[in-house]
């Protein structure tokens, strides 16, 4: 009978931590939903993580920041969703790796002379802390978009220069070229985005007898060198004369006849994941890794292709464990390029998988550095720099296919053409003439990367979307990301948080930028997230609790007949 006992009681606690998980999210049926005491209990914990929440004021050792380019509230939403959908979940309670964070606001995106911004601009804001015209790069209000005489004494440094000044080890981890705008807004000041390199279709002579360097001669020229940058873009640093390594029947695209990796770059040259796989972790030689000849492969196409090319994830594990090794402090820039180039087409599966790995990449960070001791001395910090015309609704059922047509009932067909409604749609794009018959619309593979999603309105390429933006945050001085915020204050509470740049006599810092013994105490927020689970945690523990439970009642049964 005591063994009995026990094994009801052990069966309570099971069942109790089951029903938690089932709470957060992760969840593969709605059934459970139907009982107001689920909803009750959903908030009671909800509630009971706020309590226990506490405000970390150490100073951060460490600091990351992810961006996701183009990753609007509607991103988040349909790629939570496609997320949850990819492991088998209906998707729309799932709780991804960001929305774990302990702190939610909300960004402001406008560019100071253009309502919806780009990506230039935006990342000058929350790199440089300050906002500027749109298409302009580490420069601040006065220059001009391409006026190169504009844009002389213009220049405004970046987190990633204020951290190098305090000794702190840096580096960039991108999927997109590594002179375009988001990584360049870190190390270049240009008054055009499009000038990359010298290729003279966009940059020449004119603007080089002007004054003006192309990104990636800035690149390689960076003094003090970048520790670490791994991206894309090849063609930008070598001569139009030579071939690319990977792949010959492409040329490269200087015309100046410089080889900027052979004559300038003063560190190690890696162009694929094996020889990435080869460098000693903590080396001092800096390391600038060009994985493609243009942007990286989407994560679907890398996939079906199986190229020797790293992943978001895995570059940034490279980069997390190459700075540990030093123990010195970094600052690290995660950017999942793609997620902006897939609703650029209207591409939505490329856009939403693209959202998905993104978010794998933050929570295998995140785990990294829990497994390592020093997340609570790290503050991590995703956002994204603009959104899209992206949309979706459709008055889809529970656990409808994100990628396809609403559920064929009275809400989900058009009471115009009584025709199924695509779930996903752009306000503009380059399927505005989108068919409108039985036999087209039942055709589709709307979950093809190659299928373009309809639109409202006719462009080449789908535009920006001018609303606010997600920020979230965890990590020392994490409380100050939350609120509606402009853009630009991003780059100064990083700062704030590191005691560098321009806060670093703040009080509670000394000159060199660590903890003064005023300011030691540590108030941590991880442990309000502990019992917040990601959709593949979920899984793992209701499988692992399901058979514990089955293997212990198959015992109990056998002990009630002995």
């Amino acid at each position: 009978m005591l063994i009995i006992r026990l094994g009801f009681s052990i069966l309570i606690i099971l069942f109790t931590q089951l029903s938690k998980i089932f709470v957060h999210g992760g969840r593969t049926d709605w059934s459970i939903e139907k009982n107001p005491s689920f909803w009750r209990e959903q908030a009671r914990l909800s509630i009971d993580e706020l309590l226990k929440t506490r405000d970390n004021t150490r100073i951060a050792k460490n600091v990351i920041m992810f961006l996701g380019d183009g990753m609007g509230v509607s991103t988040v939403t349909a790629g939570r969703i496609r997320k949850g959908q990819m492991n088998g979940q209906l998707g729309e309670d799932l709780i991804t790796e960001m929305e774990q964070f302990s702190h939610l606001g909300l960004v402001k995106t406008y560019n100071i002379d253009y309502q919806t911004p780009d990506s230039a601009a935006t990342a000058t804001a929350y790199l440089c802390g300050v906002k500027a015209q749109l298409g302009t790069i580490g420069v601040d209000g006065h220059a001009k978009r391409a006026n190169c005489p504009s844009s002389i004494g213009t220049n405004v440094s970046s987190i990633l220069h204020w951290a190098q000044q305090a000794g702190k080890k840096v580096g960039i981890v991108t999927t997109a070229r590594i002179t375009h705008a988001t990584p360049a807004a870190a190390y270049a000041h240009i008054p055009e985005r499009n000038w990359e390199g010298y290729d003279t279709r966009y940059f020449g002579a004119i603007q080089a007898e002007q004054g003006c360097v192309d990104i990636a001669e800035q690149l390689v020229s960076h003094s003090p060198p970048i520790d670490l940058l791994f991206g894309g873009g090849r063609r930008f640093f070598y001569p139009n004369t030579t071939r690319d390594v990977e792949d010959s029947s492409l040329f490269n695209s200087r015309t100046d006849k410089k080889s900027l990796i052979d004559d300038y770059w003063r560190g190690r040259y890696i162009w694929n994941k094996t020889d990435m796989n080869k460098i000693p972790f903590g080396s001092s030689e800096p390391i600038l890794g060009l994985f493609e000849y243009d942007h990286l492969q989407y994560e679907a196409d890398r996939l079906s292709k199986g190229k020797d090319e790293p992943t978001l994830t895995e570059m940034t594990r490279f980069a997390l464990e190459h700075f540990l090794k030093t123990n010195e402090g970094f600052f690290l820039l995660v950017e999942g390029g793609r997620i902006d180039h897939g609703h650029h087409e209207t591409r939505a599966r490329y856009a939403l998988d693209e959202f998905a790995h993104f978010d794998d990449t933050i929570g295998h960070a995140k785990q990294f550095l829990k497994d390592r001791g020093v997340l609570n001395e790290t503050l991590l910090v995703v956002t994204a720099d603009h959104s899209h015309v992206f949309s979706f609704g459709a008055y889809a059922s529970r656990g409808s296919n994100i990628l396809g047509f609403g559920s064929l009932e009275q809400l989900n067909v058009s009471d115009v053409d009584r025709l199924p409604i695509n779930i996903i749609a752009y306000g503009n794009g380059p399927n505005f003439a989108s068919k409108r018959n039985a036999s087209y619309l039942y055709s589709l593979d709307t979950n093809s990367t190659q299928y373009l999603s309809p639109s409202a309105l006719p462009m080449r390429a789908e535009t920006h979307g001018g609303e606010d933006v997600p920020v979230y945050a965890q990590g020392p001085w994490s409380h100050l990301f939350v609120g509606t915020m402009e853009q630009h204050t991003i780059a100064h509470k990083m700062a704030y948080a590191a005691c560098w740049g321009d806060y670093i006599n703040r009080d509670g810092c000394t000159s060199s930028g660590t903890q003064t013994m005023s300011s030691t105490t540590t108030r941590p927020t991880e442990s309000s997230q502990s019992t917040t689970f990601s959709g593949t945690q979920t899984i793992r523990q209701i499988l692992s609790i399901k058979i514990f439970i089955f293997i212990f009642s198959f015992f109990l049964i056998i002990k009630t007949n002995d």
